[in-house]
């Protein structure tokens, strides 16, 4: 849609808006795995601990996943493993944090 915008010259534009859009992802992704590593320090046990911890295991699955895509691009490694990997990772992570709120739902709700 807005393709036209940023391509001239044999579209280096659109290359390095996708390159530093990948180096930001990549610093998200870095913010993502402290703190959630940080996290995981603090719960440690106890009525919150579990379902934080299936959180925190999620978010550090999805950034890592994600930094596989990121790794991907910028590296220009095109291999179907990697790609694999990624999505499998992120597929976990995703499970992972799924379950974390889902724990920590029912921890909230009041039974009828």
């Amino acid at each position: 849609m807005f393709g036209y915008l940023f391509k001239f010259k044999d579209g280096i534009a659109m290359e390095l808006f996708h390159v530093v859009l990948n180096v930001v992802a990549l610093a998200v992704n870095v913010c993502l795995m402290y703190f959630a590593c940080r996290l995981l320090s603090v719960f440690r046990g106890g009525v919150m601990g579990r379902p934080w911890l299936f959180v925190c295991l999620g978010v550090l699955a999805l950034a890592i996943g994600s930094s596989i895509f990121s790794f991907k691009y910028i590296l220009d490694v095109g291999r179907f493993e990697v790609h694999a990997a990624g999505g499998l990772i992120m597929l976990l992570g995703g499970v992972l944090a799924l379950i974390g709120i889902y724990l920590e739902y029912k921890n909230w709700t009041v039974p009828k």
